[in-house]
């Protein structure tokens, strides 16, 4: 299988795993930290995943939401393993670990936005679920066979368009506005539904998702790209790693993501009682209903 390298003119370590197999070898240079993983900041990097998606289950298990929630908590933590294995080894079946489960988690969450106003179940429903495990199982199965590199990113780039339409949709329709510079839309909420404070708390939530998601894909596609700049910077500037730093900010981008629709979704089935965010720290949000305990 052929390998795609961003740093054409260097030979990596061989390490504990063996030769690449993966069809994919990122900026980060093999077996230069530890001889036993192969990308060492791409793969630690990714505890960001698995602490998010635990934190995500627990808090959906604990104030009781919808199983939406669960699943997107599983499919973040599941995603972190997968590419942790990845990353760790650059071999083809941890590459599929890591890649399967990204096709999955963003069809979970595609799912999770198209449905926010659903409140039974209906035909609209089912067939939504029915066309998105469809198209996840059949690109599942084309993506083994056939390895996709250029494919599968720009496969996964439309889902996470798709999802930002979807996403505008529902911040015009819950905060009166659009996240999106430029385009003027002033919405007029029902008054007995309308507090100040949780509106711009959702909308709040709706600008740092759609930020922190552009600066990750700044670092993955400068990680790409300026490779070989990165690694020749001058006075010795180590490497950032920008790849690493690609998994941390989507961390933290599916933790919004997570905390979002959650928010969007407790306003449309309490319609009664707006969903309350509290900011720890001012970096990390943490929304639920409005008469329980956030934490």
């Amino acid at each position: 299988m052929h390998t795609t390298r961003f740093e054409a003119g260097h030979h990596d370590h061989e390490g504990f795993w063996g030769p690449t197999t993966s069809s994919i070898d990122w900026c980060e240079r093999n077996y230069a930290v530890n001889g036993y993983i192969a990308e060492f900041w791409n793969t630690i990097s990714n505890s960001a995943f698995i602490i998010v998606g635990l934190m995500g289950i627990f808090q959906a298990y604990r104030h009781r939401y919808e199983t939406r929630f669960v699943l997107i908590g599983l499919g973040i933590m599941v995603v972190g393993v997968g590419s942790s294995a990845f990353h760790g080894t650059l071999l083809y079946e941890y590459q599929m670990a890591d890649e399967l489960p990204m096709i999955w988690s963003i069809m979970v969450w595609n799912y999770a936005m198209f449905l926010m106003e659903s409140t039974t179940t209906t035909e609209k429903h089912t067939l939504t679920v029915v066309l998105c495990v469809s198209y996840a199982v059949i690109y599942s199965v084309l993506h083994v066979y056939f390895a996709f590199t250029i494919t599968f990113q720009l496969n996964f780039a439309l889902m996470i368009v798709i999802s930002g339409f979807i996403l505008h949709k529902n911040c015009i329709e819950h905060t009166g506005r659009s996240f999106i510079p430029l385009v003027v839309v002033r919405k007029r909420l029902p008054s007995d539904h309308y507090n100040p404070k949780e509106i711009l708390n959702l909308y709040s939530l709706c600008w740092h998702y759609v930020v922190v998601l552009l600066l990750a894909l700044a670092c993955w596609l400068l990680d790409q790209f300026g490779c070989e700049v990165l690694h020749n910077l001058p006075f010795g500037i180590p490497n950032p790693q920008l790849h690493a730093w690609w998994h941390v900010l989507c961390g933290y981008n599916c933790h919004l993501g997570l905390q979002l629709s959650i928010g969007l979704r407790e306003k449309v089935i309490n319609e009664t009682r707006l969903p309350q965010t509290i900011w720890y720290g001012e970096v990390w949000p943490v929304t639920n209903r409005k008469d329980e305990k956030v934490g």
